[in-house]
């Protein structure tokens, strides 16, 4: 073992940054002196004895590689002897997909393989010599390859176009070769960012939506997420990837996300995949097994339409079927009243035409693998109403769409928003049914089962609101069904059912709300491994049916998150809350600790804020109902401190938006309510609560709105004085801003000046507290006051302009950007709109005052050295640029970022700066 030990200690010195210990790095090592267990060698390699050790031996065209996990990032050091011929060092070698080194005499060459294209990288003289040893390394970080021979950078190479960033490591002789390869050291890190924003790729989180096995590789594996698109597993769901190259057209607040929402594989050629978006038109199509995508929408006669299914023909895959929500833009109960359509194409997409319209979305389509003229269609799901109020429930078509009936006899819900067909005789069906709006009023879901292709219907499960059924296909007997509230499992064909719930009552990993299981697949070969994607969760795995979870979403998130804290004592420890709950992480955010505990398990969140001299005490808040809980142990127990009593409709919900102690004296926090999101952005704006007090930290609480109008009782933000708890400023939804200089018993406007009312973020300087930044909403952007509040002036020199998404058909459309659903409030008020800047929150370096941190809704973070005067953006690494929070450390020394769609995402500050 010295020589290896000696060969390490080389590399430690050369390649510094290679040799990372701890969380995320792993290694693999191998000096071939008790042979070669774990590797794969063709006939052509050998161990065989060379000096004082043994080394592996290749002769002939053969392969040589190790039997380890595919790795993303990773360093690969070797030594190499060349007695004749050459070699190729492959590397991400995975389905078809490779790079590899290769060196002779004459050259050493990079070269990239995709199926049976080759293309040379890059190649550099001479080559290397024979009969004498070569030190060899290897660096792979993202899309950028280093190749270092005997401790000297040789050749370099950035793989910009489409790279490569997965795979397996592999030596390949050639003809008439011999080569002598030793001291193999693998280390597989975690990309090491060097100037920029990193993504921590957390908490779980996002619009999940599809997710599919690869039905001849298991451990290829697809999920679907708005926004981040779609994610791609070459390890069985234990990372991904995205895979997003080709989808040209974008959405959200910062037109960034990949609005991916259904996914199917085509069981003739699973190369060939589809993919729908959510919200706009949008059908694209993969040939390469996702690796990029083409756009095969014509046909399609909306703009506004979401793709919820695909079902391709399994004796003629050029006809597929896609089922389509279309919106309406009229309110039901609780949420909006949509049609639907089904779409077909007999030529592989080329072109698309309509053979079903009707009263509801059409949510899941299947096609008889006996008679491909026969069709089955479930309408509805759980978060949307029908045109036709009641429902369309089940189709069948006997004619490939040309015509179809309802088959709902034994139905008594007709929000079918999954279909499930058995593996081995298509006459089976289960049908998972049910609906918000419906449960409110009483009308919950179930499970059914046809026997005869769904001339009749069988209740075999009720008393929920089901999202999912499916069938695991090595053992059919076998069913799983899923609701936001629990799993249940049957082994009898659905005849009885075991119940799996958490003390929160709901399924998933502990400490995390799974959110709404939309879709779910059973493993192949083992009946209790099943993967569950989710609307507002992420994905989760189970290898005991459903009775307990594991997050499986290493690698994407599309968490929106609503705020951000840091520790006070330790810039790593960072909590976050957003539509998928409460988490903290311990490492800066390479890894997530869901806290959602009972009684921490409300379906939707607001805020979290830390007590600043015991930051173990934290305070949450919840969306819908007025809630507020407080933990004594940084999350681990939850108590109710206080609940604020009104009568809760789908139409009439309010939260704490947002809590903060008083620095100066953290027996004082202010809480203010606001009506949730969903009235805000649809302008179903009516009064809320306002302002809250507690002078014990958070342990009881009062109204303190004195005399504040009823109509400015919608709080968006609050700033305490760093120095005086008694003075706080609140800014309203649509009143302006408030100052109070008697802790909250009488208030007095301070809007002259500024150009909106509705206040989205305040900061006040601890250096001088007369200096107020405040970030408006309605585009207006950000203003200063130097005297308090009594007047103001905009600060917008060095932040970007941007038009919102759905003002743009007004002005002239961009090509490839969303329109989005426009909120009323936006579009009345779209005089404040030159500039447009939407400012989320404001934050002062604690350690320079005139360093100063901005987010906005649509072009991300900017900095300012100058108190203000002028601005830059600091947006490199970021990825989604719709920022809805910031936090800074107590050392000035880390920035963290909460968006809307990306998780948080992390800043050395020091990274600004080289």
């Amino acid at each position: 073992m010295a020589k290896t030990l000696i060969f390490l200690s080389l590399w430690a010195a050369i390649l510094p940054f290679v040799w990372v210990e701890g969380k995320g790095c792993w290694t693999f090592q191998e000096d071939f002196e008790r042979g070669a267990s774990g590797w794969h060698l063709d006939e052509g390699w050998t161990i065989e004895k060379d000096g004082e050790g043994h080394v592996l031996v290749g002769r002939r065209h053969s392969w040589a590689y190790p039997e380890i996990d595919i790795c993303y990032n990773y360093s690969i050091q070797f030594r190499l002897k060349l007695k004749r011929g050459g070699v190729h060092i492959t590397f991400r070698n995975l389905n078809g997909l490779r790079y590899f080194l290769g060196m002779n005499r004459e050259t050493i060459y990079l070269s990239k393989q995709v199926g049976d294209r080759f293309y040379e990288l890059k190649t550099i003289r001479p080559g290397i010599g024979r009969m004498r040893w070569y030190r060899i390394g290897i660096l792979l970080q993202g899309e950028h390859i280093k190749i270092y021979l005997d401790d000297r950078l040789r050749l370099t190479f950035t793989d910009s176009s489409d790279p490569l960033l997965a795979g397996r490591f592999a030596l390949e002789a050639l003809d008439n070769s011999e080569i002598l390869i030793d001291d193999i050291n693998l280390v597989a890190v975690k990309p090491i960012q060097q100037g920029g924003w990193i993504r921590t790729g957390g908490p779980p989180g996002g619009l999940g939506y599809d997710i599919r096995i690869h039905p001849l590789d298991k451990r290829i594996m697809f999920v679907t997420d708005n926004p981040s698109g779609v994610n791609k597993s070459y390890d069985g769901g234990r990372s991904w990837v995205t895979r997003n190259d080709g989808i040209t057209s974008r959405g959200g607040p910062s037109s960034d996300s990949y609005p991916i929402f259904s996914l199917t594989i085509d069981p003739v050629d699973p190369n060939i995949i589809w993919a729908g978006f959510q919200g706009q038109r949008g059908i694209f199509k993969s040939y390469d097994c996702g690796e990029s995508w083409v756009e095969m929408d014509e046909g399609i006669e909306e703009d506004a339409i979401t793709i919820r299914s695909f079902a391709v023909d399994p004796k003629d895959h050029n006809v597929v079927y896609a089922g389509a929500e279309i919106p309406t833009g009229i309110d039901g109960v609780e949420f909006e009243r949509v049609k639907g359509k089904i779409y077909k194409t007999v030529d592989g997409g080329k072109r698309w035409f309509m053979i079903w319209q009707g009263g509801n979305l059409i949510r899941t389509i299947i096609i008889d693998p006996r008679d491909s003229n026969v069709v089955y269609a479930a309408s509805g799901i759980f978060d949307r109403e029908a045109y036709n109020h009641e429902g369309v429930g089940v189709l069948k078509s006997t004619d490939g769409g040309r015509s179809w009936h309802r088959i709902n006899d034994g139905l008594d819900n007709f929000f079918v928003g999954f279909l499930e067909m058995h593996p081995r005789n298509p006459d089976v069906l289960f049908a998972a049914a049910g609906n918000n709006a419906l449960a409110f009023e009483g009308e919950l879901g179930g499970i059914y089962k046809t026997t005869d292709g769904g001339k009749h219907w069988k209740k075999v499960l009720g008393d929920d609101i089901f999202t999912v059924v499916v069938i695991a296909p090595s053992d059919p007997d076998i069913v799983y069904a899923g609701s936001p509230r629990a799993f249940y499992r049957s082994e009898d064909g659905g005849e009885t059912w075991m119940r799996f719930s958490k003390p929160e009552g709901c399924y998933g990993p502990p400490g995390i709300r799974a959110g709404v299981p939309i879709s779910a697949v059973v493993e192949p070969d083992d009946p209790y491994t099943i993967f569950v994607n989710n609307y507002g969760g992420g994905c989760f795995k189970s290898t005991d049916g459903g009775e307990t979870w594991v997050d499986s979403s290493r690698g994407y998130t599309g968490a929106e998150i609503h705020a951000v804290e840091v520790d006070p004592r330790d810039p790593n420890v960072v909590y976050a809350i957003g539509r998928s709950g409460p988490f903290k992480s311990l490492d800066g955010g390479e890894s997530w600790i869901g806290l959602a505990y009972h009684p921490a398990d409300f379906a939707e969140w607001y805020d979290i804020a830390l007590n600043p001299e015991r930051p173990d005490e934290v305070l949450i808040s919840d969306e819908h109902t007025g809630t507020i809980l407080k933990s004594h142990d940084g999350g681990r127990h939850w108590r109710i401190v206080y609940h604020r009593k009104f009568r809760q409709t789908p139409r009439n919900r309010h939260g704490f938006k947002e809590i903060k102690f008083a620095s100066s004296d953290p027996s004082v926090v202010y809480a203010g309510m606001r009506q949730d999101r969903n009235a805000v952005n649809t302008n179903r704006i009516t009064r809320s609560y306002g302002v809250f007090k507690s002078i014990d930290g958070g342990e009881s609480w009062f109204e303190s709105n004195g005399n504040l109008p009823i109509r400015a009782r919608n709080i968006n933000r609050i700033a305490v004085d760093p120095h005086d708890p008694d003075r706080l400023f609140i800014g309203t939804l649509s009143m302006g801003l408030f100052l109070s200089q008697d802790g909250g018993k009488s208030w007095t406007a301070r809007n002259n000046g500024l150009r909106s009312l509705d206040v989205r973020s305040i900061a006040i300087s601890s250096d001088d507290p007369r200096r107020i930044f405040v970030g408006l909403g309605e585009g207006a952007g950000l203003f200063v006051s130097n005297d308090g509040g009594r007047s103001w002036r905009m600060s917008e020199k060095g932040i970007e302009i941007v038009c919102p998404p759905y003002l743009l058909p007004l002005g002239g459309g961009v090509q490839d950007v969303s329109y989005e659903k426009p909120s009323i409030i936006l579009i009345s008020s779209s005089s404040y709109g030159i500039p447009w800047s939407v400012i989320t929150d404001v934050v002062i370096d604690p350690t320079d005052p005139d360093r100063i941190f901005i987010s906005d809704m649509a072009t991300g973070v900017y900095m300012s050295s100058d108190g203000g005067a002028r601005w830059r953006a600091i947006n490199e690494g970021l990825r989604i640029k719709a920022v809805k929070d910031l936090a800074i450390s107590s050392d000035g020394k880390i920035l963290y970022a909460a968006t809307m769609g990306g998780g948080v995402y992390r800043l050395p500050i020091s990274n600004l700066f080289r």
